[in-house]
Formats: C-alpha cells, structure tokens, sequence
C-alpha cells in the first residue's frame, strides 16, 4: 500500500511564509500535507513531477462576486487556471442573504448584478433558501470545485430591512433589524460583512451606521471588506475605512484600492503601525467593462436614484425625453467624460466596429458625443457592446504599480473578475482581471519584489486576514491546497494582444492544482473533483 496518496517531486518550493525558497518534494494524504523534504522516496498513488515549477500554497482571491454563479456552475476554470483554491465572495455590499432567495435575485436584478431572464431562470431552477445557513447547505449540496467563503452585504440587507433604497437614517426598529441580521448571519458563519459605499443603498449609510454593523462583526472575529465612499475622494474614502476600524475594532479589509493613489496606501500602512489590522487589494489590471446594451440600460437603472424603482423600462422610456436624458447623463458616471475611451464593439457594423463615441460622433455631426451615446441606447439595434473606457482603464492602468505600492507588505491580489451570466458571457465581461494574479506576479517579479513575497500576500496573508487557519502555508498538517506554476509560461495576453469579442481567455502556464488534497487542475486541464469546501468563520462555525 502506498506512503501516500500524492507526492509533488522536484519542485521550487515557496511556502507562503515570506521564507526563502528550496527545492524538495511535497507528500500528500487524505486532504493534508503530510511531509515536506529536500528528498521523499516513499511510494505513492501518484507522483507529481514538478521539476522547473514552483510548487505554492493556492492563491486565495479576497475579492470575487461568484455568489449566485456558483449555484450554476461550480467548476471555476478560470480561477484554478491561474492557481486560486479559495474564493471570498458576497462583496461590495451585495449577498445572498437575508429572507427568502427570490428576494434576493430581486435585489440583483434591480442592481444590474443579474438579468431579468436570470432572476426567472435562478426563481425557477434552483433550491431555495432563507438564511445564510440555508444558501451554504445549498452550495455543499451542489459541490463546488474549489474552496468558497462568504460576506454578509450591508446593502442587501439595508434594502431588504428598508424595503428599498432609502435616502435616510433607518429608524430605531429598522437598526435593530439590520443588526440582528448581520448576528444571525455571522452565528451561521458569514466571514464578515461587506460595503458598497458608491452604490445604492449603501451610500446612504453614514460612517455611524457602517460602525454599528462592524461592532456586531468584530465580536465574531469577522471582517469589514469595502468599497470604500470612491465620490468622496480616493484617500478620504481610505479615512474613512481606517476610522471604522479604529471605532468598531474590526479588521479592514480595503477593497480594490486604485494604485493612481500612492497616498491611500502610505494612510493603510501607517494604520496598520497604529494597531489596526487592516490589508488592501487592488485589481492589477483592468480594461473597461465591455457592457452589452441591455446590460448597460440596467446599469443605469441602477445607479440612478430617480430611476432606480422604474425598472429598465423606465430607463428605456427616459431616453426618449429631454429631462430623461438630463437625468441619465447627470447619474451615469459609469460612461464616464471622455467619449473617445468608450468604444462601441460587436455590432456586426465595420462602419463603426471597434470606433469611440468621439470619432462616430465627429463622422455623423454630432455636436454632443453623449447624444449619439443616448442615441444608440435608445434604438433598436440590440447587438450593440459599449466598451466603457477602451482597453486601459485610469483608475487600474496598464501599468508598473509605484515602488512605493510594490514595496507595501499589506497589498495583495482583489481580481473582482466581472460576474456576467455563466451561460450568457458577453452580456458583461472584462478583459485583463481574468490574468489578475498573473499580472500582479509577473510585473512585481519584474520589478525586484522576491516570488515569496509576491506569493505570502496572497496566500498566507489574504488566510491570516479571513481566518482561515489551516491554508495559505505549505506545511505538515495543512490543508493541501497547492498550485505547481511554470513561472516562465505563467501568462495573460495584454490589452492589445487579447481578442476583445471573447469573454473566456484564461491565463497560462499553471499545470497542476490540489483542492483539499484532491486534483482539480491536471496537466492545465480542469478536473471536476468538486472538492472544494464552504469555509465557515472559525469562530462561530461549530454553533450551527
């Protein structure tokens, strides 16, 4: 009988620990690591040559929306194809719970997070839930190819308490409401509680009310992740995170934070020496959403406060007014000011294939690029994808982070790949987050910052951060969560070599990953082990 079930020999072993790399072999059994040496002769049910391959703890992913994907397809490819085993997911405010499943597509829905045909298929095909316990007996029940932790969502719960987005304080009742659903959640495992402080509703909430939900967080040991207050200012909105911390005693988590903003970093870090435990991830490189018109009429939907309880249809109804369109263009930051980065791609047109607004505009003698922007939205060509910013965008450039981020211990990966329907991709989708981890390695690693540096934030960091006890180290008795990379092949294709009509690319140059001990990626190909777990706070997990 075997030693083992799996031995990884000859490989470059970076622990996770920040400790300086060596060559050995790792031995597996059941779901842990049972032996680590330079030399390991015993036998085993498989070997595993990793010979020119670093040998890693998987990657952990702090910032993903996977939360309603994973009910439909658990498989995960583009994740296990950069070398991520475990996924935190319920961010930016938005979650699963509270109150009955069809509530919350309701919620998506009326976010622009979900399509109408969507929040029909998910009401039709899927178990139901009620409470956050419910939706994670679901998942368990479903499998999921790798490991998935999950937030609670400050702005769900507001609008579901509320009864809508409210522009105004929640009286005494509705506060006590929203906290004993943050308890509730946290009691049944929720790692933590999430912020979307540029969306409605949760940008409504003043810094107390964000405080009251973090005290409740902070007594389960959770953590408080946020997109932070962006309209305020990129270091103020930073302030404010930090001071939430500071006054509730939880743990920050700041999410994709800008890299255009050295500064924000420098507030973290000098936080962080004051005792908040605090970490920042940044999206390492970003294109525009590539947004399909019916996507995008939802998105305005969304962002609009006036236009929010309407429905698309409202939407669709304004462009047809002059105050309606006043409206949308004074909401809609998403198209943003300059109308020669938005360009207009997969319309089956070669007249304007792949042309900014600005340059049609000028071609039909438009004074105004936003009203042909308007225009299109408001005809009947349906084909239409607005590429909203080209293929860099400002806030998450195509570009070497400063020394100064690069040199920050607390930054690691956040790749917030966009969530479009798992059957519909190219409704909504995004070009360079889906190599996050490959750009953000490859670009340090270019720029002096040693691999197991690169490799301890976002494995035993983003672990220490989310209390995940047990991954994010390679070391006996750990979880065997493990990722083989040939470093020279580990690769994206760059904004301007990818093919901008597919939604799909994944990265490169990973051959092997373990999921609890078991293969889900084999010689690059995904497997369907479906041995991922939903990994429930610590500290509460054993009171279901």
């Amino acid at each position: 009988m075997p030693s083992y079930d799996i031995i990884i020999r000859n490989g470059f072993i970076v622990d996770g620990t920040g400790s300086p790399g060596f060559w050995g072999d790792v031995a597996i059994r059941g779901n842990r690591i049972a032996r680590i040496a330079s030399r390991i002769t015993d036998t085993a049910g498989r070997v595993i040559d990793a010979a020119g391959k670093m040998v890693c703890p998987g990657f952990i992913d702090p910032h993903v929306h996977e939360e309603t994907v994973v009910l439909y397809d658990g498989l995960f490819e583009v994740y296990l194809k950069e070398g991520v085993t475990t996924l935190i997911n319920g961010n930016c405010g938005h979650s699963v719970t509270p109150g009955h499943s069809h509530r919350i597509y309701e919620y998506y829905y009326k976010n622009g997070l979900m399509t109408e045909e969507a929040r029909e298929r998910y009401t039709r095909e899927q178990p139901e839930w009620t409470n956050f316990a419910e939706y994670c007996d679901v998942i368990r029940a479903k499998g999921v190819n790798l490991n998935v932790g999950f937030l609670l969502g400050h702005g769900t719960i507001r609008w579901v308490v509320m009864g809508g987005s409210k522009d105004r304080p929640p009286t005494p009742e509705e506060e006590a409401r929203i906290l004993g659903y943050i308890e509730e959640g946290m009691q049944q495992g929720a790692l933590g509680i999430s912020t979307g402080l540029s969306y409605i509703p949760s940008r409504y909430a003043d810094t107390d009310e964000i405080v009251k939900c973090a005290e409740v967080v902070a007594r389960y040991d959770g953590v408080y992740a946020t997109h932070a207050r962006y309209y305020i200012g990129i270091v103020e909105s930073t302030e404010e995170a930090i001071e939430i911390g500071e006054r509730s005693g939880v743990r920050v988590q700041v999410s994709h934070l800008t890299p255009t903003s050295p500064e924000s970093y420098d507030k973290v870090l000098e936080a962080r020496r004051r005792g908040v435990e605090i970490c920042i991830d940044t999206i390492p490189r970003s294109t525009g959403h590539c947004t399909r018109k019916d996507r995008l009429l939802q998105f305005i939907m969304a962002i609009s406060s006036e236009l929010f309880d309407q429905g698309v249809e409202g939407v669709k109804a304004a462009l047809h007014t002059p105050e309606g369109r006043a409206l949308i263009l004074k909401d809609a930051y998403i198209f943003g000011n300059e109308m020669d980065k938005v360009l207009v791609i997969n319309t089956g047109d070669p007249a304007i294939e792949g042309k900014s607004i600005a340059a049609i505009a000028e071609e039909r003698g438009y004074e105004d690029p936003k009203e042909l922007l308007l225009d299109l939205l408001a005809d009947e060509n349906e084909k239409y994808t607005f590429w909203l910013g080209g293929p860099s965008r400002h806030d998450f450039p195509w570009a070497t982070h400063p020394e100064s981020i690069r040199n920050n211990p607390l930054v690691m990966v956040g790749s917030d790949i966009i969530f479009g329907e798992p059957w519909d991709p190219g409704s909504w989708y995004e070009l360079q987050r889906r190599g996050g981890f490959v750009h953000f390695l490859q670009s340090y690693r270019a720029a002096g910052v040693p691999v197991e540096e690169i490799v301890r934030r976002n494995t035993s960091m983003a672990a220490n951060m989310f209390r995940l006890f047990d991954r994010g180290v390679l070391r006996p008795g750990m979880i065997a969560d493990i990722a083989v990379i040939d470093l020279d092949a580990y690769r994206f294709p760059a904004p301007d070599e990818i093919d901008y009509s597919d939604p799909e690319v994944c990265a490169e140059g990973v051959d092997t990953v373990l999921v609890n001990g078991q293969v889900a990626l084999d010689g690059g190909e995904v497997q369907p082990a479906y041995a991922g777990e939903v990994i429930l706070n610590p500290s509460t997990a054993g009171r279901r």
